[in-house]
């Protein structure tokens, strides 16, 4: 047992709930880190944010934040910005970079400034409205066509795969797709579909973690296969030793490359041709039973308990 003895000198709270499509699932991501850090003998107060009223419930003595926020008010920068404010100290990447990882567009639009791999896309702007405005940005000088008619529709600013479509020939309609989107983000992403294998890449501060092979029960990763289907599969990938570094690689540069710090995960695909393509960042994962950063942990031989101290050290580092 490592010595957790810091943060039982420290006041610590845990944020979860907040008012974002994600509300469920962050409670009980927060719950999990509750009973770890009960586990491990460490006092906290849970503080569950219904709304950005209950900011207030911040006490000024907190001297250390778990952020157990997912979707926005907890990912993209504004709680962050607010413990700033308050001088507290809290996990995970700064307000500026979860704001940018957040947004889907502007993370993909860096990755392609740095030549990393992601699908080509189109970016709508203002969507459903006189003043929407789409630009597209594909590895030739095409029109929307040139994404093989085969499209993933998702809201620029949104988590746990809320608003997400696929669209192929013959199944599904973009400007249905579309519509469903405008109910998350009146943003909105459509991607190049990409056949293959999902993957994730966890890290936890400047470690990469082995890759995992999700393995849906359905057609993708939606919200159903994420956190309601036990058919689901988690895979230790296998991978030469070569496209193992490759895929850690890309992961970190597509990581760090937003400024991001401390912990997060990376999603790809890699396609039929086995080449790797960044999908997103994730800067405050799920934490429930079923989420997929305690389980690259877990093939790491760390535990729960110890993830979740983990994550609380890298932020009382510097202090």
């Amino acid at each position: 047992m490592e010595d957790y003895s810091l943060l039982k000198e420290k006041k610590i709270a845990i944020l979860a709930g907040g008012w974002s499509a994600e509300r469920d699932i962050s409670l009980k991501s927060g719950a999990a880190v509750s009973m770890a850090l009960e586990e491990l003998s460490i006092d906290f107060n849970f503080i569950d944010l219904k709304s950005k009223e209950d900011i207030k419930k911040i006490s000024p003595d907190i001297e250390l934040v778990f952020i157990a926020l997912h979707g926005r008010g907890g990912e993209d920068g504004y709680i962050q910005k607010v413990l700033e404010e308050k001088g507290i100290l809290y996990t995970g990447s700064d307000p500026q970079s979860c704001e940018i990882a957040m947004n889907k567009s502007e993370s993909k639009k860096i990755w392609r400034d740095l030549t990393l791999p992601t699908p080509d896309f189109v970016e709508i702007k203002k969507a459903g409205t006189a003043e929407m405005k789409l630009t597209p940005y594909l590895s030739q000088e095409k029109d929307i066509t040139a994404l093989d008619k085969s499209f993933v529709v998702k809201p620029s600013r949104e988590g746990s795969s809320f608003g997400i479509s696929i669209v192929k020939p013959g199944e599904g309609s973009l400007e249905e797709s579309m519509n469903h989107a405008l109910k998350f983000d009146d943003n909105i992403l459509v991607e190049a579909f990409v056949p293959g294998r999902e993957l994730t890449v966890s890290i936890l501060g400047d470690k990469v973690l082995h890759p995992i092979h999700i393995k849906p029960s359905g057609s993708f990763y939606d919200f159903k296969s994420k956190y309601e289907s036990n058919k689901t599969e988690y895979l230790r990938l296998d991978l030469e030793e070569h496209d193992l570094k490759e895929l850690k690689d890309i992961a970190w540069h597509a990581f760090s490359s937003l400024g991001c710090q401390h912990w997060g995960r990376v999603d790809f695909m890699q396609d039929e041709n086995d080449n790797f393509q960044i999908i997103e960042v994730n800067t405050v994962p799920g934490l429930t039973p079923n989420s997929l950063f305690p389980k690259a942990a877990f093939f790491e031989g760390i535990t729960f308990e110890d993830l979740i101290a983990k994550i609380l050290l890298l932020a009382c580092k510097g202090t």
